[in-house]
């Protein structure tokens, strides 16, 4: 029995001595191996950012920025093409105007408009219609967005891009109006 259990053992020793190091000859004669690649740290990104905390007010090469918005609902009775009665749609005009009558920096491009009321979020991203006032500002004007009570208010965050870079503005508490 113990020469069964030596026999193992010496079996299991060989195998192990064919998994060492290959000699320097066998080296010399083998290819290069591959390098072993370093295994890099994941990049930690920045915790989630708030856009509503985002500033009420934003220099631009010496130029203040805010934004100066209204809200309302048109439910004045209209027929649609097709002989109903559309729904009463959010409208908005968002104007990114200067604080002190400055003309608005050349090369301002808005992004995007996200507008909130309590928990629900209306994303604005495609066919922007934004049109000049004259040297001190841009109106964004949107139609079309979600069917929220009026007399409530909302929050309004405009991406704008300048000189490559994105800032967001917001403007918070803007009342909901209704056009009768």
């Amino acid at each position: 029995m113990k020469l069964r259990q030596h026999g193992i053992l010496l079996a299991m020793l060989a195998a192990l001595a064919g998994c060492g190091e290959p000699d320097q000859v066998d080296k010399a004669k083998a290819p290069e191996a591959e390098q072993p690649v370093a295994v890099e740290e994941p990049v930690k990104l920045p915790a989630k950012v708030d856009i509503w905390q985002s500033p009420m007010e934003l220099d631009l090469e010496g130029t203040k920025v805010t934004l100066h918005s209204a809200l309302w609902l048109n439910t004045m009775p209209v027929i649609g093409e097709d002989g109903s009665v559309p729904a009463n749609k959010l409208f908005a005009s968002i104007k990114v105007v200067t604080a002190d009558d400055k003309p608005l920096p050349k090369g301002v491009e808005i992004m995007q408009v996200m507008m909130a009321q309590d928990d629900e979020q209306w994303l604005s991203q495609n066919n922007l219609d934004v049109r000049v006032l004259e040297k001190q500002g841009l109106e964004i004007a949107i139609n079309g967005g979600p069917e929220w009570l009026p007399g409530g208010k909302a929050n309004i965050a405009v991406t704008l891009l300048y000189k490559g870079q994105e800032h967001v503005l917001v403007e918070t508490g803007v009342l909901l109006e209704q056009a009768h």
